[in-house]
């Protein structure tokens, strides 16, 4: 057995992890995809469904209180997927921490819109916390069960 050269760099994870594999990238492409419309899917339900109970408890304001919210649930929540798609080849330790941070980071992002939108009072903000919250749900179980569904296998060797 021979000793490791002193000049080499000891082999650790992280950055100098080598990149995805083709078919682990594939794999990461696929699954982003598939989240992504399950997530757009269940969301744009919860939203309809908000935008006409909104509609029946304040009328046209509350409409687009709660498109509002719905809109922005959708845009910052898929962040996440895409994030995945932009990390695919990048080593795997890279894409499950940006696939975390992204998660955490949208719902922060969501915080912070919803009280800037109160602090301007551009829209009724129970009107529209009644569209963002339950689509923001909707959209992350979504995501998950589209996940949990997916056929192809997860673990590339």
């Amino acid at each position: 057995m021979t000793s490791p050269d002193p000049d080499q760099p000891a082999p650790t994870g992280g950055p100098l992890s080598p990149p995805n594999s083709p078919a682990t990238t594939a794999q990461i492409l696929d699954a982003s995809r598939v989240m992504l419309r399950g997530g757009l899917w269940a969301a744009v339900v919860v939203a309809v469904l908000a935008a006409v109970v909104a509609g029946l408890l304040a009328g046209v304001t509350g409409v687009v209180a709660a498109v509002v919210g719905a809109v922005v649930v959708v845009a910052v929540c898929s962040l996440g997927p895409l994030v995945m798609r932009w990390t695919a080849a990048a080593d795997p330790m890279v894409v499950m921490a940006a696939a975390m941070v992204s998660m955490l980071a949208k719902l922060g992002v969501l915080l912070v819109i919803f009280l800037v939108l109160g602090g301007l009072g551009l829209v009724d903000t129970r009107i529209a916390a009644l569209a963002l919250g339950p689509t923001a749900i909707a959209f992350i179980t979504g995501e998950v069960i589209a996940f949990a569904r997916m056929r192809s296998p997860t673990i590339a060797v």
